[in-house]
């Protein structure tokens, strides 16, 4: 390890301490059918989800399949309890369902009349409530969240408004009342048992209760991005069939289904059905879809590895984020594999990860970087969304545009 500049400079994988363990994961049957049979799509060997850390387990073995019944996509095994607080302990447990675009879903919820007077609307995966707070003050607003301290931040901050926060599993949260309304943003993803879930938010219905689910799906799953559509921190791969399938065996009935056009999004809005649903056909029509978004994928790699390859020799490497976009710059690109004798920092924003290292690379303040002679080092961008903003911040801070490395061309947003 190199202290030049007082920067500690050192080779990937220098710390030798970072582990896995069995109980981070659990098998599961298919979230979509039910079914036991599956394939295998894609693997990842020793996943690492956060900073290195020699007393907590922070790496998995990722195995994507598809169920041979449905043609479902998801993780298997999943993420237990523990393992969500091992491996997500820097990224939160929340999903924060709402809180990207509230003014576009509020318009569309009062466009159908869902936010009439004296409805009872709750927002399952609400983190603190902000998407509630916006809502109007004439409907009885209640939200549920995995996340204790989100609740208890938002209980702080909402409550003199009239927003109700309850903290609880998806699958058994305890209801006051049966809502009018039940929105569920981007959250079913990201949960091990979307049919149980499903099934809770029907119990605690009443026959007219509207559900407005939106997820992101594989029919739109198409990116540049190296993380892909089939991310680390969904558990369910939707495709516009299989969340039809799944609302279905639910007991839901679908109203309205609408594929959003300025992001990956399927909205659908489903009433409670009374029909006994026996027997659902899966018709095998998402392998298709699976091969062909993989082979898209896998193309967009070889064009990162192509471009990695045009890059001038640097002896130093800065990486400039620390989160998953940087181990997936590990797992499936030639970045460090190159010139195995290259040393690199990270800088990062977040504070909170300031002081900590990832693979025995230290993550520093981009304070650092006015320190760095860029003669012999190249600055590379780790992020997807947020390419353009750090190379402008980058650009500000003097460091020259011949060593700022971008790895897409255009950037589409999620």
């Amino acid at each position: 390890m190199s202290t030049k500049d007082n920067i500690h400079w050192a080779n990937i994988d220098s710390f030798v301490g970072n582990k896995s363990h069995d109980t981070l994961l659990n098998h599961r049957l298919c979230p979509i059918c039910g079914s036991f049979q599956y394939r295998t799509l894609l693997v990842f060997d020793d996943f690492q989800f956060s900073t290195d850390s020699i007393t907590e387990p922070r790496r998995a073995k990722i195995i994507e399949v598809q169920c041979q019944n449905c043609d479902g996509v998801y993780l298997n095994p999943c993420y237990s309890k523990i393992g969500f607080s091992c491996l997500f302990s820097e990224a939160g447990q929340s999903y924060g369902s709402t809180e990207g675009r509230p003014q576009e879903q509020i318009d569309w919820l009062a466009s159908r009349g869902l936010l009439d007077v004296s409805k009872v609307f709750m927002d399952a995966g609400c983190y603190e409530g902000r998407f509630l707070s916006m809502l109007p003050k004439s409907v009885r607003r209640i939200g549920v969240d995995i996340d204790t301290l989100a609740i208890e931040r938002g209980r702080k901050r909402f409550s003199h408004e009239g927003v109700e926060l309850i903290h609880g599993a998806f699958e058994s949260f305890q209801c006051p009342i049966a809502p009018d309304v039940i929105s569920m943003t981007h959250v079913l993803e990201h949960l091990a048992d979307p049919f149980s879930v499903l099934c809770h938010l029907r119990s605690v219905s009443h026959d007219d209760t509207h559900l407005v689910i939106e997820v992101p799906v594989l029919d739109d799953g198409k990116t540049n991005d190296i993380n892909g559509f089939l991310s680390v921190g969904h558990m369910t791969h939707f495709s516009i069939r299989s969340v039809g399938i799944l609302l279905k065996r639910a007991g839901w009935k679908i109203l309205e289904q609408q594929q959003m056009q300025e992001y990956n999004g399927y909205r659908l809005l489903a009433k409670p059905d009374k029909a006994t649903v026996n027997n659902i056909e899966y018709e095998s029509a998402d392998r298709a879809g699976a091969c062909d978004y993989i082979s898209h994928w896998y193309a967009q790699l070889a064009k990162v590895a192509i471009l990695m390859g045009s890059w001038e020799k640097a002896e130093r490497t800065v990486i400039w984020g620390g989160g998953w976009h940087t181990e997936f710059l590990y797992q499936v690109t030639p970045l460090f594999t190159t010139n195995q004798k290259t040393e690199y920092i990270i800088v990062d924003s977040d504070p909170m990860k300031h002081g900590k290292s990832w693979r025995g690379l230290t993550i520093n303040s981009p304070d650092v970087l006015s320190k760095i002679d860029w003669e012999n080092t190249q600055l590379v961008i780790s992020s997807y969304q947020h390419q353009e903003e750090i190379a402008q911040a980058a650009l500000k801070k003097g460091i020259p545009n011949s060593v700022i490395r971008r790895l897409y061309d255009k950037i589409r947003v999620h």
